[in-house]
């Protein structure tokens, strides 16, 4: 797959540096090496994040990039991207000309950067925000069914705020899916109310969340409605 073009991407090519730490799960930095070393991915395992970053940090030092350009970081959850920031403010004394991104929307800027600004709009359309604001107007137009019963009982009355926490709690959750559980939203789609535990077995899924598949094929059915 192509990688965005930056301005040290053009000129050295891409190397992936990948940290995972089980506490705190994946966090991976993109950095583009300069012209004394090989492009390629380097994996760093270990049990203490602070560890695998203080690497990361000796690591930006001794390879700075040119003025005004920013090194990409992706991390995993916006509360670690914030712990990164912070934690490179402490060694550097200040944490700037650094982007740190979540993976599914840097993938989304690589289509987008790759298929080009009129194949790919500038945001993904089951981005979270976006994805909320869907979940609004399906929220308000429920149908009178089994499945939706545990929405209905939690919304109870029309309250726009109540429905707006519960739109933005949902989005969250399938943006979570999005990024660890996508076998799941697979079968969803096709109809199968079921949960695969990774080793090619199914359950269904209790009758108190199948709310879930029921509502996420009625958000993506929104998708094929602005076509």
């Amino acid at each position: 797959m192509a990688v965005p073009e930056t301005p040290r991407a053009r000129r050295f090519g891409l190397a992936c540096v990948c940290l995972y730490s089980a506490p705190l799960g994946l966090a991976r930095a993109c950095l583009c090496m300069n012209t004394s070393l090989a492009p390629g991915f380097v994996a760093l395992h270990g049990n203490r994040s602070e560890t695998l970053l203080a690497a990361v940090a000796h690591w930006l030092a001794q390879h700075p990039l040119a003025p005004l350009e920013a090194e990409t970081i992706l991390t995993q959850s916006n509360g670690m991207a914030e712990w990164v920031k912070m934690s490179l403010a402490q060694t550097h004394g200040i944490c700037a000309a650094v982007s740190v991104q979540l993976p599914g929307r840097f993938q989304w800027r690589i289509y987008r950067q790759v298929l080009g600004r009129e194949a790919v709009p500038a945001r993904a359309p089951l981005d979270k925000t976006a994805a909320t604001w869907r979940l609004m107007r399906l929220l308000a137009q429920l149908p009178d069914a089994p499945d939706f019963a545990p929405l209905a009982a939690w919304l109870g009355r029309e309250d726009a705020l109540r429905a707006f926490a519960l739109a933005r709690r949902i989005a969250d959750l399938f943006d979570q899916y999005q990024v660890h559980r996508p076998d799941w939203l697979e079968d969803w789609a096709r109809g199968e109310d079921v949960l695969h535990n990774g080793r090619d077995t199914a359950q269904p899924l209790p009758e108190n969340q199948r709310w879930q598949p029921a509502l996420w094929r009625m958000l993506i059915a929104t998708l094929g409605e602005e076509r």
